[in-house]
């Protein structure tokens, strides 16, 4: 007869469990992305299951190829935006940058701790550092994280479409790995944990709404941007990819700024994207996901600072889903009676 699996050996294969996926923590990035593709179709997908009695399989793949299409639209359109941003900047950029240093030099120069720079001499700098960067293997270094995050992308596509169809069946298996004595209690607990984390993603969806909206007031009315409506949206979607998606987002918004006429248009350009950023990270996101969530704001923003140190990239994702499922574990377990102490 099987004995009763205890805390113990639970906690302990839970500490072995983290320590190998801290070990595995980039490589799990495309599963991580997959899982919430499939966690955010899943509701319509069953929906349109009930109603037409067609198999899951092939509702799965009819909204996956939807997906495609909405992510092939997009991609197309933001790439070959970015594509001829990137071609004029390359054609124009020594004299956009020079004419911009010019600006901030004056006919007279800088002068710095008593030496005076003009705008060759900082040129002349700019290219020095260049040219270390390169021989410091910094831009192959560069190269070699973005062809991995074009490999990491690759594989979500991959991967999400098992996770669409066979998401019940991969749920039902992690709960089977659980000790049969222990898996009522997650049973329980999914019923609560579920709908906290679906508010969550609607509240990642309306901080992305948000930084759209903000950056196409700034992008068009104010600073007269071509394109806005389409940069404004690239910000926003980028906003769903933590640390890579806000780098991506200023190095874009960067490359528009060199492309404006005036240093003090690039300078105000560069300080709406900064007050965005920080009005996003500090207030609008705390506020919103910890509404969603009923979590307080300094939890949102102390679970991502730790998530962060801890796990990287995979530490932002799941930072808040797993402070979500702490605190209703926690709700559920002090809600149960204290057993009494034996006499």
């Amino acid at each position: 007869m099987r004995s009763r699996v205890g805390g113990w050996p639970i906690v302990a294969a839970l500490a072995v469990i983290a320590i190998i996926l801290y070990a595995v923590r980039y490589a799990l990035l495309p599963f991580v992305f997959a899982a919430a593709i499939a966690f955010v179709t899943d509701p319509p997908i069953v929906a349109v299951q009930r109603r037409s009695g067609l198999p899951r399989w092939v509702v799965a793949a009819l909204a996956y190829a939807v997906l495609l299409l909405v992510v092939g639209v997009l991609g197309y359109a933001i790439g070959a935006q970015v594509a001829r941003d990137l071609l004029q900047l390359a054609e124009q950029a020594p004299t956009m940058t020079g004419n911009l240093i010019e600006q901030a030099a004056g006919p007279n120069g800088i002068v710095l701790f008593g030496a005076t720079y003009t705008a060759d001499d900082i040129l002349d700098a700019i290219a020095a550092g260049i040219r270390e960067l390169i021989a410091a293997g910094i831009v192959a270094r560069a190269g070699g994280l973005t062809l991995g995050a074009l490999f990491a992308l690759a594989l979500t596509f991959v991967l999400a479409p098992y996770f669409m169809i066979s998401g019940p069946r991969l749920v039902a298996g992690t709960i089977w790995l659980i000790p049969p004595e222990r898996r009522h209690s997650v049973l329980d607990l999914l019923p609560k944990i579920v709908p906290m984390l679906r508010r969550y993603l609607i509240g990642i969806a309306l901080v992305v709404i948000y930084a759209s909206i903000v950056a196409w007031i700034g992008f068009g009315p104010m600073f007269h941007l071509s394109n806005a409506v389409l940069l404004a949206i690239t910000v926003g979607i980028l906003e769903l990819v933590p640390v890579i998606g806000p780098l991506s987002s200023a190095i874009l918004v960067g490359i528009v700024a060199l492309q404006q006429q005036s240093l003090q248009a690039a300078i105000l350009l560069v300080g709406f994207v900064i007050v965005l950023r920080l009005s996003i990270d500090n207030l609008v996101g705390p506020l919103v996901l910890g509404s969603a969530t009923r979590l307080h704001p300094v939890v949102i923003i102390a679970g991502f600072t730790c998530g962060a140190m801890l796990f990287g990239i995979v530490g932002l994702l799941l930072a808040v889903p797993t402070a979500v499922c702490i605190k209703i574990a926690l709700e559920h377990c002090y809600a149960e009676p204290v057993k009494p102490a034996e006499g």
